[in-house]
């Protein structure tokens, strides 16, 4: 399926824009839920991997945009350095020490045998390094690969000059490939390829310089993404991928699917920003995409734990409790919303007000 390109306008409207936006993290959101909580919902295509390469993708988009606006405003590095983790750490600890709190006082050992690794967002780390799942905080290491990238990326953005931008974000694009393809190679342990925060960093650093490119000409690389033949060979680069991850599963040449997937998200999230129109503007500022994704977060940060209490309970009273079972999945999946929704209204919107300003552009 291929998109329609549109007459150029300067910027889709501010509420489109976003609500756009939030509605393809409301995907990406979806993708990993069906992985997690559908069985077989992966068996042709890899759903969760694709909506954690999506994720990556759309923060270095949005991360460059945030912190480069500063920057041009003539603030010092580590001001805005110190304004943004203060602003990020409001967004991203409440939540996520919420539900390793829960766990920990419930007793689950999996918790409590790991609390290091997750109070320092290193749980990739662990895993990869020990090759073992931590049960219902498996899913902290895309945090904790996220946060990693984060800081790393920041700080090239904020310290490095403004003309080495574009060539530090292409080394770390390419050599994310070669540290996936080299570690396969070599015969390292897939946990320990996989969890290292550089397997991913491609698809942050495409997502960042895609959006370095849209901030120094919006008009050209916009009149690009709307080209027909851009979203043509878009879809064929997501094809290959998918087909060459099928193929090539157990050998090296399957991290080269990743890297495709990568490229084809930072078209999508680039023309998503543009704007879609017609059909594919009606999806995209659907209610209910809008809305997952605006609740993402606590969604991702709750389902799996949710999971497993909800199997528990069901196993307590008597009624199938086997991840197949139709009636666990409905109940899981609105569990979920449930409690993502009440986090965003009692918890995260009100926190965000208490969020540092950016600091006042200098004379």
């Amino acid at each position: 399926m291929i998109c329609v390109a549109i007459p150029f306008e300067p910027m889709a409207q501010a509420k489109n824009y976003f609500h756009q936006l939030d509605a393809l993290r409301g995907i990406a959101c979806l993708m990993v839920l069906f992985h997690h909580l559908v069985p077989g919902a992966s068996s042709h295509i890899a759903l969760g991997p694709l909506g954690v390469r999506l994720f990556f993708v759309m923060t270095g988009f949005l991360l460059i945009g945030n912190l480069l606006q500063q920057k041009d405003r003539g603030q010092r590095p580590f001001s805005i350095f110190k304004v943004f983790y203060q602003k990020r750490s409001i967004r991203i600890l409440p939540v996520y020490f919420l539900a390793f709190g829960v766990l920990c006082l419930v007793g689950v050992e999996s918790a409590k045998a790991v609390w290091p690794w997750i109070t320092t967002f290193t749980i990739n780390l662990h895993m990869g390094l020990t090759g073992q799942w931590p049960g219902n905080l498996s899913h902290y290491w895309f945090l904790a690969t996220s946060e990693q990238m984060v800081f790393a990326l920041a700080l090239i953005l904020l310290w490095l000059p403004g003309r080495f931008l574009a060539p530090a974000l292409v080394v770390l694009f390419v050599g994310a490939w070669l540290h996936r393809w080299l570690g396969t190679e070599w015969g390292l342990d897939p946990m320990l390829v996989w969890f290292s925060p550089l397997s991913s960093m491609d698809s942050i650093a495409l997502g960042a310089l895609l959006g370095l490119f849209y901030r120094s000409d919006k008009e050209a690389i916009s009149k690009v993404a709307l080209k027909p033949w851009v979203a043509l060979l878009a879809w064929i680069v997501l094809i290959l991928g998918t087909l060459i991850r099928m193929r090539f599963s157990e050998t090296p040449h399957t991290h080269l699917s990743e890297t495709l997937e990568a490229l084809f998200f930072g078209w999508l999230i680039l023309r998503t920003a543009v704007g879609f129109s017609d059909f594919w503007e009606k999806g995209l500022t659907s209610p209910i995409l809008v809305y997952t994704g605006m609740i993402s977060y606590a969604l991702y940060i709750f389902h799996p734990i949710l999971h497993s209490f909800v199997m528990w309970a069901f196993g307590k009273g008597g009624l199938p409790n086997t991840p197949d079972k139709l009636g666990v999945i409905l109940v899981v999946f609105a569990l979920s919303y449930l409690a993502a929704s009440l986090s965003w209204y009692l918890m995260e919107k009100p926190l965000a007000s208490l969020k540092p300003k950016a600091p006042p552009a200098k004379a």
